[in-house]
């Protein structure tokens, strides 16, 4: 893992593990209030590929479902399971962060449960667009895997490999 001051200007602000730990509660988060189920930890590490990935994010939609999705967009899906692997360390930074800070809590079956309300994140508030949208994305991906259910089911859609 590469020290943090090392690492360049862009990913230390796109992928920083708060920025990046707050994606991950709102898919976590709204996942629980759509399926009334913690949520399953391998799918974790599909959320930030999809939602920082600018194409693939501008293209999400829970108006129709993963499969049919993937099925219409398999150009976006182009080396998705290398962005996936690339996306790991980050993906287990936010994770970390967001557990430390009380926010995340991993059960005794291996899923995510939100423990606590995350407050200061007020999407309308938000100057920034492309953080808005972010945040949007987080949970249509989120109603995805709710009504997908099966982890790998998703996986072969979005043509990874665990």
């Amino acid at each position: 893992m590469k020290d943090w001051k090392d690492r360049p200007v862009e990913v230390r602000n796109l992928d920083n593990p708060a920025f990046c730990g707050v994606i991950i509660y709102l898919c976590v988060n709204e996942y629980q209030r759509k399926s009334n189920k913690n949520f399953p930890f391998p799918l974790v590490y599909l959320v930030l590929p999809l939602v920082l990935t600018t194409p693939i994010r501008a293209n999400i939609s829970s108006r129709t479902n993963l499969v049919n999705w993937a099925q219409r967009y398999p150009e976006l899906l182009i080396n998705f399971g290398k962005r996936t692997k690339d996306l790991v360390e980050i993906t287990n930074e936010a994770v970390e962060f967001v557990m430390q800070a009380g926010y995340l809590q991993l059960t005794s079956e291996g899923e995510l449960s939100c423990c606590k309300k995350l407050k200061g994140v007020n999407q309308e508030k938000n100057p920034d667009q492309e953080v808005k949208d972010c945040f949007d994305k987080a949970k249509h991906v989120a109603r995805w895997f709710a009504n997908t259910q099966r982890v790998e089911t998703i996986y072969i859609c979005l043509g990874v490999r665990p």
